[in-house]
């Protein structure tokens, strides 16, 4: 099974990195994580996966903070969550840096 992963360029300074795994039809496992080049260097700013067999959202701070929050549990469909996610990023990309930048 092929695990499709691209980025999906946004601006310049801006990318989404989008790798999902899908089976009969839906997703089994997905990673959606946002990449902005601040002062020359590419950084996360907030990656929604299910990495830990469960759907959840990293939103990360330029001062090394972390934010976790629990999307879903265990054995709850995914789908919903990677559509809603994957487009809630690209849609509020500049509002979720600011939010990087400023806290």
């Amino acid at each position: 099974m092929k695990e499709p992963d691209y980025n999906l360029v946004l601006t310049e300074e801006d990318k989404i990195r989008i790798s999902f795994t899908k089976k009969h039809g839906k997703v089994e496992r997905f990673i959606v994580q946002y990449f902005a080049l601040i002062n020359s260097r590419w950084r996360s700013i907030m990656r929604v996966d299910t990495c830990h067999g469960y759907a959840h959202k990293h939103t990360y701070h330029l001062s090394g903070k972390e934010h976790l929050v629990a999307l879903s549990k265990q054995g709850d469909d995914i789908n919903p969550i990677f559509t809603e996610w994957s487009g809630h990023i690209r849609r509020n990309f500049n509002k979720i840096k600011q939010n990087f930048l400023s806290n």
